[in-house]
């Protein structure tokens, strides 16, 4: 009895340990603040001790995020490079160890970067890399409320070359956009995002009218298209422009495009001015936004 009650408990800790999840929460917490340093000294440490493969899983995939962050604050491309490559590889190894939509968000994420690091050829050879592993987080995974996600596509597609050249195409960027801004966490604060949506607006440049017409025209194809990747190329039109977005008095098909780029600019500092605490990143963000609001207004 005693030996059978030993071997009992033997595999009850076995099985303890290898479902046992590590917290994130400081981690992820110190990314959010922008202190990426400390994150990722804490990431390195928990892989050491990290005894199942969902924990790693889940360790290498926000590797390669702080990668990301690495990279962009470095100052010559051979080391942006390094981290861009780096994170590469541990979103390949996060997917390897447990297939999960992070790890392909980031995986596109560092691509990209190191298409644009290395120039447009490379770009454009990236480029689809980036929208199959995106194509995944949204149709294989339906990670819908995934903010970076959207963000990120409405980046692939306002930048990559339309027509004969490429895939690009500024309307779905900024559908794209639209959903990356509507699903923004409330603990955060990703005044880039308004600031791209508002800088595409500005750029595409509708009148009401055009609006109107256009938005009409988006309401087909997405009541027409199932999966989220295509669907949400038209989200403009969900409801044919006659929705108020939470950062307006007035519906979408009740003003210009370049009114629109304006208010949005308003909102995101106004809710930096609100918000508690701020970080490098986003304090260079609400300046730019600032110095597009002088120019435009």
């Amino acid at each position: 009895m005693r030996k059978i009650l030993l071997t009992f408990l033997s595999l009850l800790l076995v099985s303890i340990n290898l479902f046992s999840a590590i917290d994130f929460t400081d981690v992820d917490n110190l990314y959010v603040m922008d202190m990426i340093d400390q994150s990722k000294s804490i990431l390195d440490s928990q892989l050491k001790t990290a005894s199942n493969n969902n924990d790693k899983s889940e360790i290498y995939w926000r590797l390669s995020r702080t990668e990301i962050s690495l990279g962009d604050k470095s100052e010559s491309d051979s080391e942006k490079l390094k981290h861009f490559k780096l994170g590469l590889d541990y979103a390949n190894k996060s997917i390897d160890l447990n297939d999960n939509f992070n790890a392909h968000l980031w995986k596109s994420s560092n691509i990209g970067r190191i298409g644009q690091t290395q120039g447009i050829l490379k770009s454009l050879s990236a480029a689809e890399n980036m929208r199959d592993d995106l194509r995944i987080v949204l149709d294989d995974f339906n990670a819908l409320d995934s903010s970076e996600t959207w963000y990120v596509l409405g980046t692939l597609y306002t930048s990559v070359p339309g027509g004969f050249i490429s895939f690009g195409n500024k309307n779905y960027g900024i559908s794209y956009y639209r959903i990356a801004v509507d699903t923004i966490a409330d603990n955060v604060v990703y005044p880039n995002h308004y600031k791209a949506l508002a800088t595409a607006l500005y750029d595409r440049n509708w009148d009401k009218a055009k609006r109107n017409k256009e938005f009409k025209k988006m309401n087909s194809n997405w009541k027409k298209n199932t999966k989220p990747y295509d669907k949400y190329a038209f989200y403009e039109g969900q409801d044919s422009g006659k929705n108020t977005p939470y950062y307006s008095s007035v519906s979408l098909n009740k003003m210009s495009d370049r009114q629109e780029a304006v208010m949005l600019l308003n909102y995101a500092i106004a809710k930096f001015n609100v918000w508690p605490s701020h970080s490098e990143s986003e304090e260079l963000a609400i300046e730019e936004i600032k110095t597009l609001k002088s120019q435009w207004t």
